[in-house]
């Protein structure tokens, strides 16, 4: 069966269709009903600081400063800190006692902030999403810069963990020629938006590429409140809304798959949260029709079964 995608879309600005009343009837490997990916966003040490040339530190923290910009403030460079001191290892050790594969999305910097980490990655079950090099948002990059940028997070993830980079989600802002060089740079998949339950085939330069959408809502960041939506504030409000939305997910699909995603922080997983994540994995355990995946298996399955002729970078040189 090949999905028909729409070739006329290329000249439309927004993506409003999808499937409609009439998604396409598939199951996962296994004949699962939901693909469930967790995404660790692993960026600490790349965040703006003066250590690293940048006019002013990152502010995204629970801390706030007193301080001017342009000055360190050691509690909150603290706060990322946390995240390769303990969180990454907290949900390492989580992922590896339930057998749970995951993805990365990695600002390819911080592998090396910790060389330790970047060998427990090629060692799991896990692979890897470009997040870009550094955990900072760019307005002004020209496409050949961001196009510099996501060939050096490629090159240095292959460097430091020996696996290949299949996806993408660049720093925010997403421009207009984002997905164009994630194709030409050889990905298999855009994930660098939130506008669907379901993978899809999306035109770039009149070819189809593979989108798989991402998630801000089933994800740890709303811990912050803000701009992630209405914010968590304990391990029970995380948990219920994972279940909810996998609930949801579920009953929907009888005869559809669904995807999930539950986007995580490595400096975000403190004790108490982490155990809405335990929770959890114990909820899906007792599902026998679950795909807990990596996100380039679940884009492999879906290219197998529904990519259409002259797919961008389909199939996979590292598959034949």
């Amino acid at each position: 069966m090949v999905l028909n995608w729409n070739e006329t879309a290329s000249r439309r600005p927004r993506h409003f269709d999808g499937y409609g009343a009439n998604p396409p009837e598939f199951r996962w490997p296994g004949n699962a009903r939901v693909a469930v990916n967790f995404a660790i966003n692993f960026e600490e040490g790349t965040e703006r600081s003066p250590l690293l040339g940048d006019g002013q530190r990152d502010s995204r923290t629970w801390v706030k400063s007193a301080l001017p910009p342009e000055a360190r403030d050691l509690m909150q460079e603290g706060e990322y800190e946390y995240g390769t001191r303990a969180g990454i290892w907290r949900l390492l050790r989580l992922f590896n006692q339930y057998r749970a594969p995951f993805s990365v999305f990695v600002s390819s910097e911080a592998l090396s902030v910790v060389p330790e980490t970047a060998k427990q990655f090629a060692e799991m079950d896990c692979d890897f999403v470009s997040h870009g090099t550094r955990s900072i948002s760019r307005v002004d990059l020209t496409p050949e810069q961001e196009r510099e940028d996501l060939r050096k997070c490629i090159n240095d993830v292959r460097t430091l963990t020996g696996k290949p980079v299949l996806g993408a989600f660049p720093r925010p802002p997403i421009t207009t020629e984002s997905r164009r060089i994630m194709a030409e740079e050889g990905l298999l998949y855009d994930s660098a938006t939130t506008n669907d339950d379901l993978p899809y085939f999306y035109p770039v330069e009149g070819r189809p590429m593979l989108v798989l959408p991402y998630a801000v809502d089933t994800n740890d960041a709303r811990f912050w409140g803000g701009q992630s939506g209405p914010g968590f504030t304990g391990s029970t409000d995380f948990f219920d809304y994972l279940k909810d939305s996998f609930d949801t997910l579920y009953e929907e699909s009888e005869s559809t798959g669904r995807m999930m995603s539950v986007g995580l922080h490595a400096r975000i997983m403190r004790p108490g949260r982490a155990a809405s994540i335990r929770r959890f994995l114990e909820y899906l355990r007792e599902k026998d029709d679950v795909f807990i995946a990596k996100r380039s298996d679940i884009a492999r399955a879906f290219a197998e079964r529904f990519a259409p002729e002259d797919t961008w970078n389909w199939p996979l040189a590292t598959d034949s």
